[in-house]
């Protein structure tokens, strides 16, 4: 529905009335309001960087790089500019963050900002020349703290010419036997401590430090017993050497001793090595040895006091005799005492727990028996204090021709350890003895047998002297006797074999020889 003119006439007077009042009210506000004659002063940014100058909140305009703003306002007398720029700072990363490497630029968005400590000033109201107010920009530098482990500490923005304090944290485990250690830091980083892994940056520009990390692989080195050294991490392909104490005692008369290594490593030797290209275990093993004591109480047997391995028998050897001093004293094996009993020689030990072996002997003394003729019995060993019986024949034939006539040595008694006087006599064995026969000579046969001779030759003397006595009358009977045999024979034809010259001379030497005698 149309509205009717003289309506449309009614609404024109109203629009008049209200614009005649809103100009009436604004002359008198600005009768009353001040007026701020400002130039805003930038300094210290890049060219490239632009700056928002505000009056009492209200945007007056932007500046680029270092430069001024003038303007007259009546918003106020606080005058403004950013606090930082380009905008977005300090929030972590956008848009500065965005690292390019090498090719950051020197300013702009790749990692270069300015802050003004005072970007809020207050100027005077309504005067009459333009108030000149300067807003310094110091610039900043990010600093971006790189690492593929850990929470690094460090990353943002900074003075330049500030010192950033940039740590991680170390070590960072991956898995129970894998790790990662710190190595050291890639970049600028101040002093001589790259690898600290708390240290210092100075930001002299944007900088980008990148954390260096090792893997790490532990070693566990396992034992039951002993001191077991080594375990623990090792860098990536770094060779480990771990090794154990052995052996080890475990009570009284018993140990354990190191046999062998098992698991990731084989060998026998206390110390062993390993290249720690993933995570390893090693494991000791171990046997367990008693202590044999072997008591030998003064004498010989072939085993000393040893340790033997859990389930071994050991035969130990009594050596008898022993302590053998020639023709005086010895020791000889009488039985076993402890882990073994009785007098058998040798003994078997089974050692299934700590055990003692001890040996008893007995003293033995030599004994002596001296003679110079005859045979002797007795000399020999014999137990201490026990009785020992000794003998020599009682009479023995002298040396040739004595002998052959009867002639002997008679026993006497014996001398040195023993005063007996009979052939066969005793003695204790208290130490060593000597007994020694004595003998006489007994000539008596001999004495009878020259006796006789002598008889026997005073016999042949008269016998041969009457023998002559004979001879010599046989001569003179034949004197007178030889005419009457001449006759005769001269009577007599036959040849007489007494006339034989031979027969004749033979007597005739008869007949000296009997003179002579």
């Amino acid at each position: 529905m149309k509205a009717s003119p003289g309506l449309r006439r009614v609404q024109l007077l109203i629009i008049l009335v209200v614009m005649g009042l809103a100009v009436g009210f604004e002359t008198k506000r600005s009768d009353a309001t001040s007026w701020y004659n400002v130039t805003v002063r930038i300094v210290g940014v890049y060219t490239n960087v632009g700056t928002r100058v505000y009056a009492g909140g209200h945007l007056m305009g932007t500046v680029y790089g270092e430069g001024t703003l003038s303007f007259n306002t009546t918003y106020g007398s606080i005058i403004s500019a950013d606090d930082h720029t380009p905008d977005g700072y300090p929030y972590y990363g956008y848009p500065y963050y965005s690292y390019q490497g090498p090719f950051w630029g020197s300013y702009g968005y790749n990692g270069v900002a300015f802050v003004c400590r005072d970007y809020s000033q207050t100027v005077p109201a309504n005067t009459t020349t333009p108030i000149t107010l300067t807003f310094r920009y110091d610039p900043l530098f990010f600093l971006y703290v790189k690492s593929d482990k850990g929470n690094p500490l460090g990353t943002g923005w900074y003075l330049a010419g500030s010192v950033a304090r940039i740590a991680v944290v170390t070590p960072v485990e991956e898995t129970g036997d894998t790790r990662y250690r710190f190595d050291r830091w890639i970049g600028g980083v101040s002093g001589d401590s790259p690898t600290n892994p708390a240290t210092l940056v100075y930001m002299d520009s944007p900088k980008m430090i990148e954390a260096s990390w090792v893997t790490q692989y532990k070693l566990r080195v396992n034992s039951p017993y002993g001191q077991a050294a080594g375990g623990g991490w090792y860098d990536r392909d770094q060779t480990a050497t771990f090794s154990v104490t052995s052996p080890v005692g475990d009570g009284e008369g018993t140990r354990r001793v190191f046999t062998s290594w098992s698991g990731d490593y084989a060998g026998n030797a206390l110390t062993g090595s390993a290249a720690m290209n993933s995570p390893k275990t090693v494991t000791a093993n171990w046997k367990t040895q008693y202590l044999l004591t072997v008591d030998a109480k003064g004498g010989q047997v072939d085993k000393t006091s040893q340790w033997v391995d859990s389930g071994t028998s050991v035969s130990v050897t009594a050596s008898s005799p022993c302590n053998v001093v020639e023709k005086n004293s010895r020791s000889v094996f009488l039985e076993w005492q402890g882990a073994a009993t009785g007098s058998s020689n040798p003994a078997a030990i089974m050692m299934d727990a700590p055990k003692t072996l001890i040996a008893s002997w007995r003293t033995q003394h030599y004994l002596i028996v001296e003679t110079k003729h005859g045979v002797t019995a007795g000399e020999g060993w014999y137990d201490a204090d026990s009785v020992a019986e000794f003998s020599v024949t009682p009479e023995v034939p002298m040396e040739e021709p004595l002998g052959t006539l009867g002639g002997k040595y008679v026993f006497n008694g014996w001398t040195a350890d023993s005063t007996a006087n009979t052939p066969k006599a005793t003695i204790t064995m208290d130490r060593a003895h000597i007994v020694n026969a004595s003998w006489g000579s007994d000539y008596n046969m001999v004495l009878i047998f020259f006796a006789v001779v002598a008889a026997v030759g005073a016999a042949g003397v008269v016998l041969v002297a009457r023998r002559d006595m004979l001879r010599g009358l046989g001569r003179k009977v034949q004197i007178q006797l030889g005419g009457t045999a001449r006759a005769t024979s001269s009577v007599n034809s036959k040849p007489n074999p007494t006339k034989d010259p031979r027969r004749t001379n033979q007597k005739k030497k008869q007949q000296a020889s009997g003179r002579t005698a």
